[in-house]
């Protein structure tokens, strides 16, 4: 009777196993490169490497497998190849293999454009609550319920934030848990003044000024939902819809900006000073005054000319900080016919609209 011998080696178990393991990194590597022909080898081996992780123990000796098979690691590797149609010419991919682009940090601003069933706009802001002037707010809003908008923007600085503003202030002042106390209590008040009506609220800088200080003050917080602004102030409990910090807004041809991004005072007509930097048909906030000004553009169309407004505000007139100024209060109305757009750019005196 013939005896069979089985011989069993761990190491020659090892060595098949080593082998197997091999072919696969081998064949991933090649699928990559058939794949994405294009990309640079430093890239490339870096996706092979952390999406195959398994199969690889350093990304330096995927980098090393990737350079041979395209004919990178010198005229020897290249003869030797069993992968010809991998090879890249070297003239033009040596240095673009060298350097990759760097990973940009740039953010792009969103825009929000009003809805196409917006045709009738009413725009407010600078109102600072708690430092709001409760008369010229109840004008402003008679005034907007007697002409039926569809919509309204709050357009920044609906709140003040003086507690946590850089500025010199008295202690004694407000608290910060009473402006957000406030803050919640008008978006449920406007929200009863027009509660079948979208309402719209982008920050203004002085919201800004809860963001800056969580940056010096408390970093580790920006991360967590429950210190976003519009999670402390309950926004969409009220059906209001949140638009975030410095979004262009666009409503027909003109775009709507609280107005920080112009710097300074914005002069004698801040709608001057915002048309000159903004150079299209724009709305403006922040001034705290009520402006017009209109520069006809070169062309084809000799009539066509763009337009800037700068609108009051519906806030205190004589801040201790500012007793003297040429503020005024206000508010305007936007009227959308077809892809044309007319102002009504109002003054209050005396609880009266202008």
């Amino acid at each position: 009777m013939d005896i069979l011998f089985v011989y069993y080696s761990e190491d020659h178990f090892y060595t098949m196993h080593k082998k197997s393991h091999r072919l696969a990194s081998t064949k991933i590597i090649l699928e990559y490169l058939e794949k994405f022909k294009e990309a640079p080898s430093k890239t490339i081996a870096r996706k092979i490497y952390n999406e195959n992780t398994a199969f690889f123990d350093c990304l330096e000796n995927v980098y090393v497998k990737v350079r041979y098979y395209r004919g990178q690691g010198g005229k020897k590797s290249r003869k030797h190849n069993t992968e010809q149609h991998l090879i890249q010419d070297l003239k033009t991919t040596v240095m673009q293999n060298f350097y990759t682009m760097p990973s940009s940090l740039n953010e792009k601003r969103g825009t929000f454009t009003f809805p196409t069933g917006c045709k009738k706009l009413a725009i407010i802001g600078d109102l600072h609550v708690p430092f709001h002037d409760e008369d010229a707010v109840e004008t402003a809003f008679d005034k907007i319920e007697s002409e039926s908008v569809d919509s309204i923007l709050i357009n920044g600085d609906l709140l003040d934030f003086y507690q946590l503003s850089f500025h010199e202030k008295d202690p004694r002042k407000v608290k910060f848990k009473d402006e957000i106390e406030a803050g919640k209590q008008f978006l449920g008040y406007i929200r009863s003044r027009f509660p079948d009506i979208p309402i719209y609220f982008i920050p203004g800088n002085h919201e800004n000024r809860f963001e800056r200080y969580l940056r010096i003050k408390s970093a580790e917080l920006l991360d967590m939902d429950e210190f976003r602004l519009d999670v402390i102030l309950k926004v969409a409990e009220h059906r209001i819809e949140y638009i975030p910090f410095r979004t262009k807004v666009v409503f027909g041809d003109f775009i709507i900006e609280h107005g920080d991004k112009v710097p300074g005072a914005g002069g004698v007509v801040p709608a001057r000073t915002a048309l000159m930097r903004f150079k299209t048909n724009c709305i403006v906030n922040h001034f705290h005054k009520s402006s017009q000004s209109s520069q006809r553009v070169y062309g084809t169309d000799e009539s066509k000319s763009i337009n800037g407004y700068s609108v009051g505000c519906l806030c205190d007139l004589a801040p201790d900080y500012m007793e003297i100024n040429e503020w005024n209060h206000g508010f305007c109305i936007l009227t959308k016919t077809k892809d044309t757009v007319a102002v009504d750019n109002y003054k209050i005196e005396n609880n009266t609209v202008l």
